[in-house]
């Protein structure tokens, strides 16, 4: 529902070639994900893919925000690099990876995390359902205990 009927843009027919070329850049299936990861993380992230020379962007993909963990930040408090494994309980067997933060280096692939500002939260942002989870967990509880009663 929170996806609709995808991007589009409110210029797109006074610049039909800049919205083809934003359009090639991701992909439908991607943008649904990064959608999903929004409302259920509070943030989402995208691997930047460039070419050659670090000039141009050649195509953005989702990349899950619950596999990626973000570096410690430098002196200026800026995030400069993001590991990313498929199993964090067994990074023997999955050896985490090293991405640079967007706009950081002249890697041919970074990653563009986005969060909301969240008060007192440097790397990661909270959900925006934040508040009513005690209150989950209180109904849970409350239906456990009616169940054994």
């Amino acid at each position: 529902m929170i996806y609709g009927k995808g991007l589009s843009a409110l210029d797109a027919s006074k610049k039909p070639n800049e919205y083809a070329q934003f359009m090639a850049l991701i992909n439908k299936d991607d943008v649904r994900k990064i959608v999903l990861d929004r409302k259920l993380f509070g943030q989402f992230a995208f691997q930047v893919h460039y070419n050659a020379k670090h000039d141009k962007i050649l195509k953005a993909y989702h990349i899950p925000v619950d596999l990626l963990r973000a570096e410690k930040c430098d002196k200026d408090g800026n995030i400069t690099g993001y590991y990313y494994s498929d199993d964090w309980k067994e990074t023997k067997k999955y050896p985490p990876i090293r991405y640079s933060a967007f706009g950081y280096s002249k890697d041919k692939v970074e990653i563009l995390f986005s969060k909301p500002y969240s008060v007192g939260m440097k790397y990661y942002s909270n959900v925006d359902y934040q508040g009513c989870l005690p209150y989950c967990l209180l109904e849970e509880e409350i239906a456990e205990y009616l169940i054994n009663d």
